[in-house]
């Protein structure tokens, strides 16, 4: 505060015209500088600007170095290994068509024993087995007017159709 003072009695001093000089004295103040810091001060922030360019085409190439490695390296491995996956996915593809025809033929002859139990009706004792086979079965006229299919077998797969021998 005491300073407010001093410059308030300094100013009721003065006249404009100092004032006025005092002024322009002060601002004159502000547009002195000193070209060689100026200077000074704009090569180190371009220096610092080149520095990090560098960093960044050096980044830069390693990645175009990974990527040439890639593209000239692993590509060529992925390929061939992709190759091999694709005899495997042929091999997977035989198999299911291999494995669908087995189903076909197991659907097939479940259909075969379930007519055959139809057919020979009470089977499921052993007195109604041994009397379905001809040669213990009681003679009785019931009997005689009974004709016994004869089963023939139905054509399977083979699995050495399928499976090549190594």
């Amino acid at each position: 505060m005491a300073e407010e003072k001093e410059v308030k009695k300094k100013n009721e001093t003065l006249s404009t015209e100092e004032i006025i000089e005092e002024t322009a004295h002060d601002y004159s103040q502000f547009f002195i500088t000193d070209p060689l810091k100026e200077k000074q001060a704009v090569e180190e922030k371009i220096e610092e600007m080149l520095t990090k360019l560098d960093e960044f085409c050096a980044v830069v190439d390693i990645i175009r170095s990974e990527a040439s490695l890639s593209l000239n390296h692993c590509l060529p491995e992925i390929t061939a290994k992709m190759n091999q996956m694709q005899e495997l996915f042929k091999q997977i593809d035989q198999l299911e068509a291999f494995v669908g025809i087995v189903k076909e033929n197991v659907t097939m002859m479940e259909e075969q024993v379930n007519q055959a139990e139809k057919d020979l009706g009470g089977m499921k004792t052993l007195k109604g087995f041994l009397n379905s086979i001809p040669l213990f079965s009681q003679k009785s006229s019931t009997h005689k007017n009974t004709t016994v299919k004869k089963y023939t077998q139905p054509e399977i797969f083979r699995a050495k159709d399928y499976f090549v021998e190594s």
